[in-house]
């Protein structure tokens, strides 16, 4: 696995090794630096990260129930692979949750912060449409995390940023599964663009259930 340059004292408070730890391993599998399938070895961790084998087992267990890291107990731990065959279910998911941050969001958004929204939400559609699937995705997730960032509903934002940035991995990862439905899902951006504009709540979440693909079956 590569090395990347980085060192956690030891020293630190236990909690606050395994804390950083824990958001240099996540960082490097969502950039893309630990690839999916790469077997994380423990050697070769602390070798990285510079702290004893207890915070990063802790670390590996977090991502473990995070979905980021697949475990073989008494064998090895990997970057969790790619699942083509739950991509829609996935996406479906992500979708159903940024429905309710949308709606709840919409709302508390100013003119100018809907017209910005609704520009994000464009460029979305034209980089799906120059098959830019990276960029896209890059793109839509600072869209979506503006609306987080605006919903008044601590408890869902809490259960969205538990489980979005796995969910999200997933779908990313697997995203080849999705070349047929990529024209679909641009023409739903492109449909977000005015409901955005205007704080047409209708027709943002009808234009998320087609980004989502929420109406296509698992």
């Amino acid at each position: 696995m590569p090395i990347p340059k980085t060192e956690i004292q030891d020293g630190a408070p236990r909690q606050l090794a395994r804390e950083r730890v824990l958001t240099e391993i996540r960082d490097a599998i969502l950039r893309g630096i630990l690839l999916p399938g790469e077997r994380l070895d423990e050697a070769s961790l602390r070798a990285w990260l510079g702290v004893s084998a207890t915070p990063i087992r802790q670390a590996l267990h977090a991502l473990v129930l995070e979905g980021l890291v697949e475990s073989v107990p008494q064998s090895h731990t990997i970057v969790a692979a790619p699942r083509p065959d739950r991509v829609v279910a996935n996406m479906q998911t992500v979708g159903v949750l940024m429905i309710g941050i949308a709606t709840l969001a919409l709302p508390e958004l100013a003119d100018d912060e809907r017209a910005r929204l609704a520009t994000e939400a464009g460029g979305v559609a034209e980089l799906l449409d120059e098959r830019q699937v990276t960029l896209a995705s890059s793109a839509a997730g600072e869209l979506f995390l503006a609306l987080i960032e605006r919903c008044p509903n601590d408890v869902l934002v809490g259960v969205v940023r538990k489980v979005g940035t796995s969910l999200g991995y997933q779908v990313f990862t697997a995203h080849s599964a999705l070349d047929g439905a990529l024209e679909a899902v641009a023409d739903a951006f492109r449909a977000l663009r005015p409901a955005l504009q205007a704080g047409d709540a209708a027709g943002v979440q009808t234009a998320l259930r087609r980004a989502f693909l929420i109406d296509r079956p698992v």
